[in-house]
């Protein structure tokens, strides 16, 4: 899923704040669900929704102002009921060059 950075995503050196990588992956996560049949309408309907049980985070290089990140989003684990699932996300930021080569 391709993420638009905002301005109001960054602090003041420029470096993407903390808690918006996990803003990122919690709309990529139900941008999933809903591509695979499960909207949050569906949810509301149903009275059921996804509750995160852990949310953990590494870091490994800066995102800066004017890259272009994409979230993918890669089930790990699956109960046959569906009742219990676990995801991973990988953010890979896509650096531009602004100058020829």
């Amino acid at each position: 899923m391709p993420v638009h950075l905002r301005w109001a995503d960054f602090d003041p050196n420029f470096h993407l704040r903390h808690s918006v990588y996990y803003d990122f992956a919690a709309t990529a996560r139900v941008a999933f669900l809903d591509a695979c049949g499960i909207s949050t309408e569906l949810m509301h309907r149903q009275h059921f929704g996804p509750i995160l049980f852990r949310e953990e985070a590494r870091f490994r290089r800066e995102v800066r102002p004017g890259d272009q990140l994409v979230i993918n989003v890669l089930v790990t684990k699956l109960r046959a009921d569906g009742s219990r699932f676990s995801f991973r996300h990988g953010s890979f930021a896509r650096m531009e060059r602004c100058v020829p080569r």
